[in-house]
């Protein structure tokens, strides 16, 4: 049966020949300025073709993949969700399958009961642009975004005449009817951006009042989004209600507070050291003879960096709170895998389950440490060899105790109170160090994730954590018992 199907896996062995024909004999390189830009032409009318078939397809992704479960066309191949078989099949990310998922619902048609023919889709003459190899997935997008946006104030009447006039657009027609131009000469085909453009024109007209209330806007609007893996950090994005930005602000300010207001970034900081803001580390009254006065260093994070930290406390504890609904049977927990091998070393990569993405070794010692982790060991064959607790290490009673007794972050002059800190085994819980009140003392998540960073040394003495820093804090490198800002002394008796 000559199907699309055949006619396209022939096009496909054909296009591979050509492609890999001018690889071989690296033709791309040596073409001539217009030359290139007729290749680049020609793929672009070849890739919109290839979408509006692709989205036509989508179609029926999106209609099979409804009704009983057992009978769904991604339950068939072994997928959730339309986007997640889409993006399978065509080999795209999330976005670009749900971008094809969403064009397939505006261009979809139904069948009629009586006579069984399809029925005009929701811009039907967009469609037709598209079915003509004149519009892929972006245009289509871009044209009908603005009117979706305002569909529920444009009348069926306003937004089939916009969809006529956006697809006269498409093909090249002058939206302004300009008397003057040749009607003869070609027109170049307006870019998505041309019809983002026109379709928020013609949504000003149709929808004169604006967007709904703010209230209701704000509700579309909201979103969250984690990103990729960039250069090691991963970008978040998004749009937080009023209310959801102020609890957390709240939450940020309680660890940034009252004297962690946010240390100037390099460009801002003030001529002044007095002036600036942040956690100052400054010496107590005891330590003041064996330290020069002017040691007193600020915090070096800036404001941003800070808010990062303070967003990193707030989810540790939050995980850590058994307030989540459970995963699995379990509490949300962070798995880390890595081999026996790098963590015994101290130094390697560990990957993040629930990810892929990979993070230091440092990273997570750290998180097993504070609880709310499970690790998991693999040999060098990736068989295991261990897997940890995924329980918090220190149990209610012996944090309580430690919490009491250091009260907050015990390197000298951060602030940040216990209930915000991690306690932290003083000898690694990986090399048989005890999960013990006496082995155990309060960090900061900032000071707990980069303590192997820096020269700051803690031990505990008879059960008291002391700490030692470095040169530039205490040239004569000695001991001093940790005092944090929180913690209340005993009253003399």
């Amino acid at each position: 049966m000559n199907s699309i199907v055949a006619r396209l896996r022939g096009l496909e062995e054909t296009l591979d020949s050509v492609a890999r024909d001018a690889f071989d004999a690296e033709e791309i390189p040596r073409l001539s300025d217009q030359d290139a830009a007729e290749l680049l032409a020609l793929t672009g009318r070849i890739q919109r073709r290839l979408e509006g078939v692709q989205i036509d397809a989508t179609v029926l992704v999106r209609d099979r993949s409804e009704g009983l479960r057992d009978e769904r066309m991604t339950t068939k191949f072994g997928c959730s969700r339309p986007a997640d078989l889409v993006r399978t099949l065509t080999g795209s990310d999330t976005r670009g399958a749900t971008r094809l998922v969403k064009a397939a619902g505006l261009v979809r048609r139904d069948l009629g009961f009586s006579d069984g023919a399809f029925l005009p889709a929701r811009y039907q003459a967009l469609r037709e642009v598209m079915v003509s190899g004149v519009l892929g997935v972006a245009g289509l997008l871009a044209a009908t975004d603005p009117l979706e946006q305002s569909a529920r104030r444009i009348s069926d009447e306003d937004r089939i005449e916009a969809d006529r006039q956006l697809a006269d657009f498409a093909r090249g027609a002058d939206p302004d009817g300009d008397p003057g131009c040749d009607e003869a000469a070609p027109r170049p085909l307006p870019l998505p951006e041309d019809l983002s453009v026109l379709a928020k024109v013609m949504v000003a007209y149709l929808d004169p009042d604006g967007a709904e209330p703010a209230e209701e806007a704000a509700l579309r609007g909201r979103y969250f989004s984690i990103g990729k893996v960039r250069d090691g950090a991963i970008p978040v994005r998004g749009n937080l209600l009023p209310e959801v930005a102020g609890q957390l602000g709240l939450l940020m300010d309680s660890l940034l507070n009252p004297r962690v207001n946010g240390a100037e970034a390099p460009e801002e900081a003030p001529a002044d050291k007095a002036e600036r803001g942040g956690v100052h580390f400054e010496p107590s009254a005891e330590e003041e003879a064996g330290v020069e006065e002017d040691l007193a260093a600020a915090d070096t994070r800036t404001p941003g960096q800070k808010r990062h930290d303070a967003l990193a406390a707030i989810l540790t504890t939050a995980a850590g709170s058994d307030l989540f609904p459970h995963l699995g049977g379990a509490a949300p927990t962070l798995v880390v895998a890595a081999t026996a091998a790098d963590l015994a070393a101290g130094h390697g990569w560990g990957s993040v389950a629930h990810t892929g993405d990979l993070v230091p070794i440092s990273a997570a010692l750290q998180a097993g440490c504070a609880g709310g982790i499970q690790r998991i060991l693999f040999d060098e064959n990736g068989c295991i060899v261990s897997i940890g607790t995924s329980s918090r290490i220190f149990n209610v009673l012996q944090r309580r105790a430690i919490m009491a007794r250091d009260g907050g972050c015990i390197i000298p002059g951060c602030t940040i109170p216990a209930t915000w800190c991690e306690v932290h085994h003083v000898q690694e819980h990986a090399v048989g160090g005890p999960t013990h009140t006496d082995n155990g003392v309060l960090l900061c998540w900032f000071h707990h994730r980069t303590l192997h960073l820096t020269e700051w040394v803690i031990r505990l003495n008879r059960g008291v954590p002391e700490v030692r820093g470095p040169a530039w804090w205490d040239p004569h490198q000695h001991w001093h018992r940790a005092r944090s800002p929180h913690r209340r002394e005993p009253v003399p008796g």
